[in-house]
């Protein structure tokens, strides 16, 4: 058995292949925007379920914030879609996410389901898919110049 043969045998070959196809696929850009949205994804989530409200309920100063966040959340990745389906399929799932993490502060002790924090973060979510499918065609032409 040679060195080659017991490298493609191990359990981590297939992962290692999968690696190989999908990343190199990436754009530069496309990988930062992945990058950027994980660790978007990642902050929301956290702050979602901190015990405590990080920004005050005051003035309705956290609607803002959940607004801002999940548009975000979704302006990014949608200034990728390929098409309006695509650009849909995202605002449906950074919908959901923002749904399912205020529900579940049902379950968290100390943390408070808001009717009005699940409204802002749908809002956020649709205009920032709103907002980055318009973008799409200033987006291309400035990776066109950028490129040439």
């Amino acid at each position: 058995m040679t060195v080659e043969n017991d490298r493609d045998n191990h359990p981590l070959a297939d992962v290692a292949g999968v690696r190989s196809t999908i990343l190199p696929s990436l754009s530069p850009q496309r990988r930062f925007a992945l990058v950027g949205w994980a660790v978007m994804m990642v902050l929301i989530a956290a702050l979602s379920i901190w015990p405590e409200g990080v920004v005050s309920d005051r003035h309705h100063l956290d609607k803002v914030g959940h607004f801002a966040a999940y548009a975000a959340l979704a302006f990014l990745p949608t200034l990728f879609a390929s098409s309006l389906r695509q650009a849909l399929a995202i605002a449906t799932g950074v919908c959901l996410i923002g749904l399912s993490l205020e529900a579940a502060q049902f379950l968290l002790p100390g943390r408070v389901p808001s009717l009005l924090d699940a409204t802002a973060n749908l809002a956020g979510a649709i205009v920032g898919t709103g907002a980055g499918f318009v973008a799409r065609p200033f987006l291309k032409q400035v990776l066109r110049e950028i490129s040439a």
